[in-house]
């Protein structure tokens, strides 16, 4: 009976909640409100004439992975009979419009989410004097800088304006927003150095600044006063090293990722030699201009599931502890003297020459794909799905790839992708596949003779779209090294080709002179990280061609191939003529000129009767070196053409 009597709690509560929401409406000066900055958003679909505050169909729908439609209301105001908006969710909807500035006009509101979708301008400086808690502007195209106003939301939690075109400084006076526990402001085009007085902002919970243009070292309070922060981000932000010591207090400390950092070389950060980070469980410090050993100290944080320490000038051994660890750990492009691994050899020219006849020429990869043929020309597949740190090794070709997606909290990433806007007919075959790597993508091509090759790199954004929608709002940006060289910064496939699903030929020249041409991808922290949706970021390649053009297109050394030259061939006619006529002469001697004197004059007419039946032969050995020679030039005329086919393909 006590069950029963716990069940029917919660059930009377919703019905008297839905009883209260029936009962009560919101004034009209609310539903003009709403009126109004629908059409301001560009939302169309809303239906005035039903209460708004009912939850009836267009004003509360079912939300998915992205997409919310939800208009909240608190009825308990004037004994349950009066209804005002508190949280507008309108996200992955691929909104037009603008953010309205009468916000203002509904004034109990505490949440606006415009999450994912087309808007643009700026941000209303309006919006400072309201009861806003949490605003959420992820994945737009709003422009200007953050208005100062903003900082009298004195209630304000949760600011999330990532990925979207603001500029500017930021205001010293949101240092006041004393009650923010999130800030992301990753992805934009935020310049000049982060405020000393940001040093209050004490409950500070989420620090998000990747992928910006800030200037200035990383500030201390960031690890000594923030004594809340739970994950900071800080990958391509423009700050310079030395990474700060860190308060031993910060218990709550999960994730620290910080990259590409500008300035001079320094040891490894204090912050990890005597504090206690209990939670910690993500730290990659990429390409932070690190040098030394690793410190034995960071073996004592046994929490740590994901650790990357690549791209820095570590030297000594790798730490035992790490060879010994299963989790998801990266120490590649480092400098150390021993690296515990003995098993590990990378497969090199002169190894590859002992089991080969001749040096390659030519090297074709459909990169994510199986086995193709374009244009008469075959691209070997690459369909193998890497992992966190692999290495894998085809005959004449590698690849290596490191990383993974830090935001998309998968088990394991996908770094192989089809297209689902791309077909495999109408020329696109190499381009509807493609190998994606979270940060680092190298190739390795082995076996090549020395010389000067033609590189044709093949791209096609194949995760983004075209059009007024927020998926088309993803920006891939990534560096391009050609023998260690850096060819292209921050590279865009998008810009480069004219649009998403388009496809994109980078022509470079390398000269290879050890037989080996490397081919380098790399993420430097630019670009959106959270569009369409959270892990989309770092280099995409379709398809690699690397071509030497003074090699002669369709020889193939290990076969014996029927090619005579008209040297040859004039050398086998003079030889032939010379062997006929030596045949006849040594006939003619023994036959006649040999006779004694009273039988010539009867012999001599049978010698040259068998010396005509010679004739005949002679005339038929010329008949078939006429037609060899014949062959031979319509052959020579075909394997030309062909060659002027390849050539043609392989240039495009």
């Amino acid at each position: 009976m006590f069950i029963h009597r716990l069940l029917f709690v919660p059930v009377f509560i919703v019905c008297c909640l839905t009883t209260l929401t029936n009962e009560a409406t919101l004034p009209n000066d609310e539903v003009e409100a709403l009126r109004s900055i629908g059409k301001i958003l560009g939302k169309t679909k809303w239906n005035f004439s039903i209460d708004p505050c009912s939850r009836g169909n267009s004003w509360l729908d079912q939300p998915t992975r992205y997409y919310a439609n939800n208009i909240t209301c608190d009825c308990s105001f004037n004994n349950n009979t009066t209804c005002h908006v508190i949280h507008i969710l309108l996200t992955a909807q691929n909104l037009l419009g603008t953010l309205p500035p009468n916000l203002t006009s509904l004034p109990f509101l505490q949440k606006i989410d415009l999450t994912r979708n087309y808007l643009s301008g700026p941000i209303p400086p309006e919006w400072g004097s309201m009861r806003l808690v949490s605003i959420s502007l992820l994945g737009n195209r709003l422009t200007g800088s953050i208005s100062g106003e903003l900082a009298n939301l004195r209630n304000l939690t949760s600011l999330i304006l990532e990925n979207n075109d603001l500029f500017g400084t930021l205001p010293a006076a949101l240092g006041n927003l004393s009650k923010l526990e999130r800030l992301h402001l990753s992805s934009n085009k935020f310049t000049g150095e982060i405020p000393e007085v940001f040093a209050r902002l004490t409950s500070l919970k989420e620090f998000r600044i990747s992928n910006n243009n800030f200037t200035g070292q990383i500030l201390d309070f960031i690890f000594q006063n923030w004594t809340n922060l739970e994950h900071t981000y800080m990958e391509g932000s423009g700050l310079s090293g030395p990474i700060p010591s860190i308060n031993a207090t910060l218990e709550n400390l999960e994730y620290i990722i910080i990259s590409d950092l500008n300035g001079a070389e320094t040891s490894f950060p204090q912050l990890f030699i005597n504090a206690r980070l209990p939670k910690l469980d993500r730290l990659m410090l990429r390409n932070c201009n690190l040098i030394g050993e690793i410190p034995a100290s960071l073996g004592t944080f046994t929490t740590i599931k994901i650790l990357f320490l690549n791209r820095s000038n570590f030297t000594g051994s790798v730490p035992q502890w790490i060879l010994n660890t299963k989790e998801k750990m990266d120490l590649s492009y480092n400098n150390f003297n021993d690296t515990g691994e003995s098993s590990c050899q990378k497969r090199t020219c002169s190894q590859a020459l002992q089991e080969s006849i001749t040096p390659l020429h030519f090297v074709r990869i459909n990169c994510g794909g199986g086995e193709i043929t374009v244009n008469g020309i075959t691209y070997e597949a690459d369909n193998y799905q890497a992992g966190p740190s692999t290495f894998y090794q085809s005959t004449n070709w590698a690849f290596s790839s490191t990383g993974i997606f830090l935001s998309n909290n998968r088990p394991d990433d996908v770094l192989t992708l089809k297209s689902s806007i791309l077909s495999s007919n109408g020329g696109y075959e190499l381009y509807t596949d493609a190998r994606v790597s979270p940060s680092s993508l190298t190739y390795y091509a082995f076996c090549l003779a020395n010389a000067t090759y033609n590189v044709s790199l093949h791209f096609a954004e194949i995760q983004f779209t075209n059009g007024e929608t927020y998926s088309s709002l993803g920006k891939r940006m990534f560096d391009i090294y050609i023998l260690g060289e850096r060819v292209k910064q921050d590279f865009n496939i998008i810009e480069a080709a004219g649009g998403a699903g388009l496809s994109r030929v980078q022509r470079f020249n390398a000269n290879v002179t050890d037989g080996t041409l490397e081919i380098h991808f790399r993420w430097a922290g630019k670009g959106t990280t959270s569009i369409p949706e959270r892990g989309i970021d770092g280099p995409l390649i379709s398809g690699i061609s690397i071509f030497n053009p003074v090699f002669k297109v369709g020889y193939k050394p290990s076969k014996k191939v029927n090619r005579i030259s008209t040297a040859a061939m004039a050398g086998i006619v003079a030889g032939a003529t010379f062997a006929t006529l030596l045949i006849v002469g040594i006939f003619w001697w023994n036959c006649c000129y040999k006779l004694d004197d009273e039988i010539s004059d009867v012999l001599l007419g049978d010698c040259w009767c068998y010396l005509a039946s010679k004739q005949l032969v002679w005339l038929w050995l010329l008949q078939q070196v006429t037609i060899l020679a014949e062959q031979t030039r319509g052959n020579r005329a075909k394997e030309k053409k062909k060659r002027k086919n390849r050539r043609r393909s392989n240039e495009e």
